[in-house]
Parts: C-alpha cells; sequence; structure tokens
C-alpha cells in the first residue's frame, strides 16, 4: 500500500507480539508511513528478546529503534511497585507503566522524532470524542479489553494516540498475523518484570521485612494464631491462612507497620463505599451522580453513587456492598462504555 500524504506518520509501541505487530499491519494498510519503536527496560534476557524484535522488524519491512526507558522503568514502576508492597498496598504495576512510560515517556520521544505524527498500540481500547475532549472508551472485543489499564493516563494525551485494534476480536487480530515470526508468540498475562517468577519469591528477595512471623487477628482486635509473613497475603484470600477455625475464614485486613494479618468471615470483606485518591478526571463528576466503577480488572463493575469529587479524592457509596476493595488497586469510573475518572483505591 502507498503512502497517503493526507495521513499522519505513525510509531507504534512495539512488542514484537501479535497485536502490536497487527496494529502496524492494519495502518500500513490504512496509508500511514509506519515506525516501531520498543522500550528497553532492563528486564533479564532482554538483549536477546531485543534481537528477535528487530528481526521480526525487517520481515515486516517497518524502521524500526529502541527507546531506553531502563532508568524511568526501574524508578516509576520497580520502586514504586515494592513501596507499595512495604506501604501495605496490593499495586497495579502494568497502570503505572502506561501512565509514566508508554503514554509519556515514550510518546515524548515520538513527537521528537516525528513532528506531528501519532503514537500507536496494540492494546484493545477504543476512543470517542465528546465536545472539545477525548475520552477512552471499551473496545468492540470487551473480553479482551485493556481500559482499565488505561483509564489513568493523562486526557490530554489522547488525542495524539491510536488505537488500530479497537473494532477487532483476538480472533480477527491471529489472523492477520498468522505465519509471521512473532517475537512473542505466547500470551502472558503475568507482570512482566516477574519473569515467570512467582510473587511471593520476588517479594521475598525485595521486601524481606514483610516476610517476618507474625499475629493472626479476629476483627475485634484479637490473636488467634501466628503467620509467617504479612506479604504472604491477600484480602480475599481463604486458603493456606494456617488457622483452622471451624468456618470458612477470609483474610480482610493487613497491616505490615504490625505484621499483623486480620481473618474475618466473608461478610467481612464486603464495603459499602471507597475512596479514590490521585484521581484522574476525563469530565467533571457531579456529587449524587450515579456511574458503573471497577475495583479490579475482572469486574464487571459496581453501581456508585458520588459523594465527593475534588482534585485530590473521590469517595463514593455503592449501590449494594461490594467484595474485596483493595487499597492499592485502581477504581475506574464508567458512564455507559466511557471512562469518566480513575484513581488508587485508599480505603474502602
Amino acid at each position: 500500500m502507498r503512502v497517503r500524504q493526507d495521513r499522519p506518520p505513525v510509531a507504534v509501541a512495539f512488542s514484537g507480539g501479535k497485536d502490536s505487530t497487527a496494529a502496524l499491519l492494519l495502518l500500513r494498510g490504512q496509508g500511514h508511513e509506519v515506525s516501531a519503536l520498543t522500550m528497553r527496560l532492563g528486564l533479564p534476557g532482554e538483549e536477546e528478546k531485543l534481537g528477535r524484535i528487530e528481526s521480526l522488524a525487517r520481515v515486516l519491512g517497518a524502521p524500526w529503534e529502541v527507546v531506553d526507558l531502563r532508568a524511568a522503568f526501574r524508578e516509576k514502576v520497580l520502586d514504586q511497585f515494592l513501596h507499595a508492597y512495604r506501604s501495605g498496598r496490593t499495586p497495579n504495576p502494568c497502570v503505572e507503566c502506561n501512565r509514566c512510560l508508554k503514554f509519556g515517556l515514550l510518546l515524548a520521544g515520538m513527537e521528537r522524532r516525528f513532528p506531528g505524527g501519532l503514537l500507536a498500540t496494540g492494546h484493545y481500547a477504543d476512543k470517542v470524542r465528546r465536545g472539545r475532549g477525548w475520552f477512552l472508551r471499551e473496545p468492540r472485543d470487551r473480553v479482551k479489553s485493556q481500559v482499565y489499564f488505561l483509564a489513568a493516563i493523562d486526557p490530554a494525551v489522547l488525542g495524539r494516540v491510536l488505537f488500530p485494534l479497537a473494532g477487532m476480536t483476538v480472533a480477527e487480530v491471529r489472523s492477520q498475523v498468522a505465519g509471521l515470526p512473532l517475537a512473542n508468540a505466547r500470551e502472558s498475562q503475568d507482570v512482566c518484570f516477574l519473569q515467570g517468577e512467582d510473587l511471593g519469591g520476588y517479594l521475598a528477595r525485595h521486601v524481606p521485612g514483610g516476610f517476618h512471623p507474625g499475629d493472626l487477628l479476629d476483627t475485634g482486635g484479637a490473636t488467634i494464631g501466628r503467620h509467617d509473613g504479612a506479604l504472604h497475603f491477600t484480602i480475599g484470600q481463604r486458603r493456606g491462612t494456617g488457622h483452622a477455625a471451624g468456618r470458612r475464614l477470609y483474610v480482610v485486613g493487613r497491616d505490615l507497620a504490625g505484621n499483623t494479618v486480620t481473618l474475618g468471615d466473608e461478610k467481612d470483606l464486603y464495603a459499602a463505599a471507597l475512596a479514590v485518591k490521585r484521581p484522574v478526571f476525563w469530565r467533571k463528576m457531579r456529587p449524587d451522580e450515579t456511574l458503573r466503577v471497577k475495583v479490579r480488572y475482572e469486574a464487571a463493575g459496581h453501581e456508585a453513587v458520588i459523594s465527593e469529587a475534588s482534585a485530590t479524592i473521590i469517595r463514593a457509596r455503592f449501590r449494594e456492598p461490594v467484595r474485596a476493595v483493595t487499597p492499592g488497586q485502581l477504581a475506574v469510573f464508567y458512564d455507559g462504555d466511557v471512562v469518566v475518572a480513575a484513581g488508587e483505591i485508599a480505603e474502602a
């Protein structure tokens, strides 16, 4: 396909997997001048992987460049991930990577290299223009939607971003890249820097203080047993607590400072409301407005009534109590299939 002069140049955030490869091919087919940018993050085995990505870019005939983001990845993603766990929160590093790296530093690097150009990614996401601004919207393939992980990016950047896979299903994407020597042929839902390592093992190496023996408490604060490290536990966990009570007990609280883990009944997992800090607003939120909020990636969402929305906090009350609302995770507020705000869960 010949390059059309009325189409801006596009740089694709290129991992060498099926999604970014399909995005590149689609954009080229639409007449864009397309190049590929790959982030260097400093992960083990990365140079060998970059070699495979370069080979794929050569097969595709796409100009390819590596953007060195090792220092930023360490500071903005790895260090913040560990800091959150030390503080007793359960973070989502993919959210920070999107916010700070892909749609921050990589986008800025693209603009320096290709003035007037656009950045494309292989995310399953869509965008829609409302008034003067752009909004994130759910894609055609809701099962693979990655909008949740994008909701905390700066809304101002969305006008310079393309999501070529917005109208495609996973099956259609796979068909698009069939037969190509992909650099990442296998799909993975794991956090990239774990490199297949168990999360507990990773944290034990980097946050050893979270694995000292401590007290198991009931919801009244009484000691009912011992544990071998608070970081072994997650909110909502039932198995592996090491405590037999004659009934099902769940992890309902975790205090790293005091090195305690609180067990309770399933009813103790449910929250009537939540508070969200570091909010990102895609539009103004009105008190008493009813929205749908996701408190984790796989959740379908829950109706909630906004009670407060300021530059520093969002407070909302659920229509029905919600299970395992976890501090540190992202809460995303929707109006229909469009994102209107997001932020880190501070408390439930």
